[in-house]
């Protein structure tokens, strides 16, 4: 026989300081979630408050705001963005004022210069010459120039101008455009290949590149008006230069020419019929080829424009 002897608890006893201690324990842990979720609440928000504040004077217009970027990753990879986004808009901004500076200043040259000629055409005999006729002309196709130039890049950028790609014989395009060149113009303008090249690209849109770039080169050469055209192959892609003997660009600004209406000569300084806006129809439509471009110029030496594309083999 095996006797057990033990002291038995009262139940009610035990369960009511159970009771007790998981109320306080409840209590206690309600207070610490209600400050923890306060203290976390603030700290989140407030760079969120800060972020909400500064893009309220982004939206006014004001572009020289900073977006604070401290606080938790996300919110501080959103500041970076909002950062991003506010400097690229000032960009836009100041590319928009220098569409209206260059546009109006376009503008109101050629139409001066029409209006003015017809003027003295019809109040003075005998001014009634082909030389004056010839200045109407050649004012009303500069108009025609830059309204075109403006169309073809809003084509281009919106995807509306159709894209269509042949096999044609590169260099001798490059030497039918510039056959037209030698009747419109007095430059001294050159050509010189290794062999002809075939690729596979659209040639109406190549032979724009082609147009702008040689067009930028006579706008901007020396005082001799020579640009030299050249074409060489290697590794299956064959490299257009365009060499002037003008100025150059300033370092700090080769980043910029390709982007829409920039021009290095923002003062009008010297006559220039450039509308700000071939070298942006050059970068959209390489860029739609996927073909590679570029510059290299250096002050008081002059500019090379070049671009690649693939070689029909």
């Amino acid at each position: 026989m095996i006797l057990l002897n033990s002291t038995i608890s009262p139940v009610d006893a035990t369960v009511n300081t159970l009771r007790v201690q998981l109320l306080y324990i409840t209590g206690i842990m309600l207070f610490l979630a209600l400050f923890l979720a306060l203290f976390l609440s603030k700290h989140i928000s407030q760079p969120i408050i800060k972020i909400n504040s500064t893009a309220k004077a982004l939206g006014t217009g004001n572009y020289n705001v900073t977006f604070d970027e401290t606080g938790y990753q996300e919110i501080s990879e959103l500041g970076h963005t909002l950062n991003y986004a506010a400097t690229e808009l000032s960009k836009t901004e100041s590319l928009r004022r220098d569409l209206i500076a260059n546009v109006s200043h376009d503008l109101r040259t050629p139409l001066t210069m029409i209006t003015g000629y017809s003027e003295v055409m019809r109040d003075l005999p005998g001014e009634n010459t082909p030389e004056n006729i010839q200045i109407i002309i050649d004012e009303a196709t500069r108009l025609t120039t830059l309204v075109n130039d403006m169309l073809d890049i809003s084509k281009l950028q919106s995807g509306t101008q159709p894209f269509t790609r042949t096999d044609f014989d590169l260099t001798e395009s490059i030497r039918t455009i510039l056959q037209r060149y030698s009747k419109l113009t007095d430059y001294n303008i050159t050509f010189r290949a290794d062999e002809d090249v075939v690729v596979n690209a659209d040639e109406l849109k190549i032979s724009q590149v082609v147009y702008n770039l040689v067009n930028n080169a006579i706008t901007y050469t020396g005082a001799d008006k020579v640009v030299a055209i050249s074409q060489t192959v290697c590794d299956g892609k064959v490299r257009v230069e365009v060499r002037d003997t003008g100025e150059g660009i300033p370092e700090d600004k080769l980043k910029d020419i390709w982007d829409r209406y920039y021009k290095v000569d923002k003062a009008h300084k010297r006559a220039q019929i450039g509308t700000g806006l071939g070298l942006s129809i050059v970068k959209t439509i390489l860029d739609m080829h996927g073909g590679a471009y570029g510059v290299q110029s250096q002050e008081g030496t002059g500019s090379v424009f070049w671009f690649e594309l693939d070689v029909v083999q």
